[in-house]
């Protein structure tokens, strides 16, 4: 007999707490992971939360198109005139898909904001404020507030009763040993765990930093 699958895991915090180097782990230890965008030869890209958005409008099974993935990270879509949050969606995904493991991926709060603030040299703070119809980035600041608050304290709640489907791991404190042993049927390797996409602290040369700034702000985007 075939070996039986394993449960998917999804990511369920926020981008800028670690997305991508968890989608690292799990690729080295040889699994598909799915990090922000579902890409496909010969067609545009998509974000996964913008395809799990669309299928639950569409009445859909959740990760419809995309079920072929063991990881899912960074379920965000946003646009001048969208904002989804595809981790705010656990219920629908559990629901369609039971055994599914959840991770909820923590750092600082405080410091979270500042990153996403800081992401795309503040792109995806205007992006956000205009889909969200906000008047500046203090009303931004106390949604994202609110929003990790809530997406913390539903979660707790929800899978209080399956504890063994969700798991918290805490970058600013836990190493990643701990989240390797939380899911040892995976064979995740610590070594194949580091810190991918950190800027905190890093200084370019002017010209460069210039530019990186310049092609955050100027490069296609898809406007909805």
């Amino acid at each position: 007999m075939p070996p039986v699958p394993l449960p998917r895991v999804v990511q369920v915090g926020f981008n800028k707490c670690g997305t991508r180097s968890l989608a690292r782990l799990f690729e080295g230890a040889g699994h598909k992971a799915l990090h922000h965008k579902h890409r496909r030869p010969f067609r545009k890209s998509q974000t996964a939360a913008r395809i799990l958005r669309d299928n639950l409008a569409a009445g859909r099974p959740a990760l419809a198109g995309i079920e072929g993935y063991t990881f899912y990270s960074d379920l965000i879509h946003v646009t001048p005139t969208e904002y989804f949050e595809g981790n705010t969606a656990f219920r629908q995904i559990l629901r369609d898909y039971p055994g599914t493991i959840l991770l909820l991926n923590l750092r600082d709060r405080e410091a979270w904001i500042a990153s996403r603030l800081r992401h795309g040299h503040g792109e995806f703070a205007r992006r956000a404020m205009a889909a969200l119809n906000l008047p500046d980035q203090d009303a931004l600041v106390a949604k994202w507030r609110a929003d990790w608050d809530t997406q913390i304290a539903a979660l707790r709640s929800e899978m209080a009763g399956r504890p063994d489907q969700l798991i918290e791991f805490d970058l600013d404190r836990d190493p990643v040993e701990k989240l390797v042993a939380a899911l040892p049927a995976y064979g995740l390797n610590p070594a194949d765990w580091g810190d991918t996409g950190r800027s905190r602290g890093r200084r370019l040369p002017p010209p460069l930093a210039w530019a990186k700034r310049a092609w955050a702000h100027l490069r296609p985007r898809s406007r909805r």
